[in-house]
């Protein structure tokens, strides 16, 4: 075994090495324990990446040496712990567990640093979470227990700009598990959300559960996909009343998808109504007027102005027995709001306060640009493009929205919605053109055709 770490990286990260040298490492850490951790984890990395064989007396090794060592030495104990997660994650959950029990005070930084196994540069974390995705029986006993010794309820409330710890990534990690369990397809996994659903140590989740067990059963029912001319023509002529709260979210999506085909395109449209420096009460009281009129009884809508000292979002969409959809309006023009404003717009004030206060599982922010701009946007090359148009926004907030939902299961939908309410160029010069722009699946990421590539926490 190389005696200089730099070596032991510099193989770890070679595949084609590794394998050729995983052999010799296991029988050499078999014979003997080294007395420090100084280069053990690439060691160990290193074997990962060798033959079934190497891996399967890998998880038997690291068994043992974490079991003798726990008790002992926690801190050698760490890197064979992660090497056994790595290898056979069932049998070291299942320690994790008894070692969980048995230390009550330490469990919370046990946990965190258990979690973090998930997100580590060492070995490889998407065989990792693949493996947790052939096991659904296994993600139903570990959600609860990260969720009984990690409650949301201690997390760190961060306030602007922090920097992101230990428990931070644990965190996280903490939001994307229940969410990978609903996205596995099969009767294993409907059974162990319908589990969840009662458990006593995820009440507080229990929203969250009910919707994915709908979600998980009506994905597997799915028939052919109508195409999107279908899906128009059956909308126009029929709509049910909205029952659980992702439909009330779907209505509210498909009545501002609206509203912004009617400001967008038609010729006697509300286009250019709203000059530069509109407030933005003006714009609620516009949109809360238009969502009303086109209810058809299917909720009911209220004005964060009928409210106080604006702690609620600035409109509701409720319908009793289902739930609320808050949106959050936003005026563009030169001058509002940046990039960076808009997201935080959307993770602190909408999803993290205003969707707080009303109990809301479903939120909207919606966009309405009165005067043509343009944003500073990192493009994927690390390059920034200066002249990026509303399109190229919607797409980067979505994916925020996105990557928020599939880390909190306290979300079950968000999107932001964008409208161009610029005035047509004058007769006489060159119009504008009308971009054709897809809606934003609930939930998900803005599908819009644009020039620039596409694809959300």
């Amino acid at each position: 075994m190389p005696s200089d770490h730099h070596s032991l990286r510099a193989i770890a990260t070679l595949v084609p090495a590794a394998k050729l040298v995983a052999g010799d490492l296991l029988t050499r850490l078999e014979q003997r324990t080294p007395d420090g951790t100084a280069g053990l984890l690439d060691a160990l990395a290193i074997i990962a990446q060798g033959t079934e064989e190497d891996r399967s007396r890998l998880a038997r090794l690291s068994a043992l040496r974490t079991t003798e060592l726990w008790g002992n030495d926690l801190y050698k104990a760490w890197p064979w712990l992660q090497a056994w997660m790595s290898t056979d994650v069932a049998a070291a959950w299942t320690f994790i567990e008894r070692a969980l029990t048995t230390t009550p005070d330490d469990a919370r930084a046990v946990l965190v640093r258990v979690l973090g196994f998930w997100d580590e540069v060492h070995f490889d974390v998407t065989a990792m979470w693949s493996e947790l995705r052939r096991q659904p029986a296994l993600l139903a006993r570990i959600i609860p227990t990260v969720f009984r010794h990690l409650p949301p309820g201690d997390d760190p409330q961060h306030t602007g700009v922090y920097q992101i710890m230990a428990e931070d990534r644990a965190i996280d990690i903490r939001g994307r598990l229940p969410r990978l369990l609903e996205q596995i397809a099969g009767p294993e996994s409907h059974a162990a959300l319908k589990a969840l659903a009662m458990h006593a140590d995820l009440a507080a989740l229990r929203p969250f559960f009910q919707n994915a067990v709908r979600r998980h059963g009506e994905a597997a029912a799915e028939g052919e996909p109508w195409t999107p001319a279908q899906i128009v023509a059956f909308a126009a002529e029929h709509e049910c009343d909205p029952r659980p709260p992702g439909d009330l979210f779907r209505v509210a999506c498909n009545r501002l998808q609206a509203v912004r085909h009617d400001i967008e395109e038609r010729d006697f449209g509300d286009r250019g109504l709203f000059p530069p420096k509109t407030p933005e009460i003006t714009l609620q009281r516009y949109f809360a007027g238009r969502l009303e009129r086109e209810s058809r009884g299917r909720y009911d809508v209220t004005r964060e102005e009928e409210v106080a000292d604006h702690k609620e979002p600035d409109i509701r969409l409720r319908r009793a027995q289902v739930g609320v959809v808050s949106i959050e309006i936003k005026p563009l023009d030169p001058g509002r709001y940046s990039v960076a404003e808009m997201k935080d717009t959307l993770e602190t004030q909408l999803v993290g306060q205003y969707m707080r206060a009303v109990d809301s599982r479903h939120g909207i922010l919606l966009l309405c640009m009165i005067k043509d701009r343009k944003w500073e946007i990192e493009k994927p090359d690390g390059t920034i493009d200066r002249t990026a148009g509303l399109p190229d926004l919607l797409k980067v907030l979505n994916d925020a929205a996105a990557d928020l939902v599939a880390g909190r299961p306290d979300i079950d939908g968000l999107t932001v919605i964008g409208i161009d309410a610029t005035p047509w160029a004058k007769a006489g010069k060159a119009s504008k053109t009308k971009e054709a722009k897809a809606p934003a699946k609930p939930g998900g990421r803005a599908k819009v055709k644009t020039a620039a590539p596409t694809e959300g926490t």
